[in-house]
């Protein structure tokens, strides 16, 4: 008979904390509103000022906010390890 363990055990032996992709956790976190399409293109209006929603101007977002990350992390000798299937680095 096994005994019944609680989450916050399973959770704490069993598991290891695991982020696949920072700029996907600030969004979940604090800017839900940019999950969804409307959200999105508004963000890519007001914030942005551009009158046609276009990935081209996020992803140079994402990029530049990706290398700032780096550049925290090499600047304080924070340990960096990119899985396989993630793009290549370029800073």
């Amino acid at each position: 008979m096994t005994i019944p363990r609680s989450v916050a055990d399973v959770l704490t032996t069993h598991t290891l904390f695991d982020v696949e992709c920072i700029d996907r956790m600030y969004l979940n976190v604090y800017v839900p509103g940019l999950q969804y399409a409307p959200g999105l293109v508004a963000y890519v209006h007001r914030q942005l000022g551009l009158p046609v929603a276009s990935t081209a101007p996020l992803a140079r977002i994402t990029d530049r906010f990706a290398a700032a990350v780096h550049r925290f992390a090499d600047t304080g000798h924070i340990p960096w390890w990119t899985s396989r299937r993630a793009r290549p680095r370029t800073t």
